[in-house]
């Protein structure tokens, strides 16, 4: 079974920009997906839209998905994805985030199913490109409301489901609800992702075998670790060397400073170098540095002072 698992990186907003998914690439990544566009800021012409959208020339395989509750909204930016280099759309309706929905969409979709079905309807008339949702359960213990859920999705046309396991309320906190996706994939003539708990090739062998899902989506287990795509496709669970480490975060931040610029990228790459240095040894206060970083010299300073901290840990 393993032999033929299919994984995934989920859009995450903040995080699956070009540069990250590129890192990951190195590692094994094949199937991707942009972060979170907003239906309306693609029909109004957002600024950030380029950057989000962006796809580079060696990606293989990349779906964008769009995130919206607004049935117009939603047509236009279908038009207009209809025309752009991606090989799937991909419709939210799982983002639990306040301000996500606070206006109605994501995850609060599944509380407006007549809306939810409408969008979708309208972005299926919009597109011949392969069209999927992602979406999350209903209830942790009775499979039938998702099953219900996700069964008026399929009416529609779609092309394949990804579920996370957890409810909107929950976030990310909490066990994989396994027997609600296993009761969904069982029940769908289409493609069922599971989502939700892979840090490591053992989670992901457990969520396919609970759920009998072969396509899996690895979300915050490849923050700071695009090693995860080596160990789910080839097994090979070697944790990375210190210099592996640095090596990598340095590249990372490299490809985020030619993609966003100098400033910019520093200021948001303050996560990303933390994230590649938590829970493998290094000391809170010298991971705390990051946050000061604002220039490249900055960044230069901070991994030296990595550097020379992994000769006392490793």
């Amino acid at each position: 079974m393993s032999e033929e698992l299919q994984f995934s990186l989920a859009p995450m907003a903040g995080y699956t920009d070009l540069p990250f998914r590129r890192i990951c690439r190195r590692f094994g990544l094949h199937y991707a997906y942009t972060a979170l566009i907003d239906a309306g800021a693609l029909t109004y012409g957002n600024r950030e839209n380029p950057l989000i959208l962006a796809r580079g020339e060696e990606e293989p395989w990349l779906a964008v998905q769009l995130l919206g509750s607004i049935p117009e909204d939603i047509r236009v930016s279908g038009g207009l994805l209809q025309a752009m280099d991606f090989d799937a759309i991909d419709f939210n309706m799982g983002c639990p985030v306040r301000k996500v929905m606070q206006r109605q969409a994501g995850a609060a979709l599944m509380r407006n199913p007549e809306n939810a079905l409408t969008c979708l309807k309208i972005l299926r008339d919009s597109t011949d490109k392969p069209l999927t949702v992602k979406t999350r359960i209903l209830s942790e213990t009775d499979p039938e409301p998702t099953l219900r859920f996700c069964q008026a999705l399929a009416g529609i046309g779609i092309d394949g489901l990804t579920i996370h396991g957890r409810l909107a309320g929950k976030v990310y906190s909490g066990p994989v609800a396994h027997a609600v996706i296993k009761a969904v994939r069982e029940a769908l003539k289409i493609p069922v992702c599971a989502n939700g708990g892979i840090f490591s090739r053992a989670d992901a062998l457990q969520l396919a075998a609970e759920t009998g899902c072969q396509h899996l989506m690895v979300a915050r287990g490849a923050i700071g670790n695009p090693w995860i795509f080596r160990e789910l496709q080839s097994r090979d669970c070697t944790v990375p060397s210190h210099q592996e480490i640095c090596q990598v975060m340095h590249e990372h931040l490299q490809q985020m400073r030619d993609f966003y610029g100098e400033e910019r990228a520093m200021i948001i790459g303050r996560k990303i170098v933390q994230s590649y240095l938590v829970g493998r040894g290094y000391r809170r206060s010298l991971r705390h540095q990051a946050v000061h970083i604002a220039t490249w010299q900055d960044f230069l300073e901070f991994h030296r002072l990595v550097a020379q901290e992994g000769n006392g840990i490793f």
